[in-house]
């Protein structure tokens, strides 16, 4: 799928232009982040939240800004998605936030934590811990974290190893059965193994696909 169609689709779920900033240097796998995060919202909808999307000062969001690459949620530039419903703890919903991890750092740099820090595709996340993370500079603990999706968009079938690496941060992070991996392709190996260790899998989705689009909903729709 090209980067204009992903782009169109994201836009029209927030029902939001995106930053041109942003949509001028997005790849592929960027929107597609974006894409999954519209799916999850779609699936707070359906039980009931109220969204908001909210930059880290607290505003509200009418061109999201979402991050390119792995960064903090003390950058307090990007775009989040808040979410809210009656008798439930508000919820913030992120693209490329690190969290601490349970591994302690060694010879590597040093963390704030002592712990190693990980990238997570899109997590979902207490919005007192988030609130507490941007005001003291800390790193989300990955005990915190309610809902881990990684996404992979690739041109070809999925391999092996990235299905390793599935299960290597759903261990590490203690999110075996709270964690899944999404694609737009197909990886029959990879979704033996992943599954096997309790990390769910979902492929083929696009916006084209709407039965794969159903079922990702679904597994969110789990934890809300």
């Amino acid at each position: 799928m090209a980067l204009s169609s992903l782009l169109t689709n994201v836009e029209t779920a927030l029902g939001l232009s995106i930053d041109l900033g942003y949509a001028s240097k997005a790849k592929d796998h960027d929107l597609y982040e974006a894409y999954v995060l519209t799916l999850l919202l779609n699936a707070a909808h359906g039980k009931g939240w109220n969204l908001e999307l909210r930059d880290g000062w607290g505003h509200a969001v009418t061109n999201p800004l979402f991050r390119l690459g792995p960064g903090r949620i003390t950058s307090r530039k990007y775009t989040f998605a808040r979410m809210t419903k009656a008798g439930r703890e508000p919820l913030e919903a992120h693209l490329g936030v690190k969290v601490s991890g349970q591994a302690l750092v060694g010879i590597s740099p040093p963390t704030k934590s002592g712990r190693l820090l990980h990238e997570f595709d899109l997590i979902v996340l207490p919005e007192n811990v988030a609130d507490a993370c941007r005001a003291t500079g800390d790193d989300p603990d990955y005990r915190a974290v309610t809902i881990h999706a990684e996404m992979k968009f690739y041109t070809g079938k999925l391999t092996l190893p990235l299905g390793r690496a599935s299960i290597g941060m759903a261990l590490e992070c203690g999110l075996s059965g709270e964690s899944v991996l999404i694609s737009n392709q197909l990886g029959y190996t990879v979704q033996d193994l992943v599954q096997h260790h309790s990390v769910a899998f979902r492929f083929n989705v696009l916006p084209s696909n709407s039965k794969a689009e159903w079922h990702v909903r679904e597994w969110f729709a789990t934890f809300l």
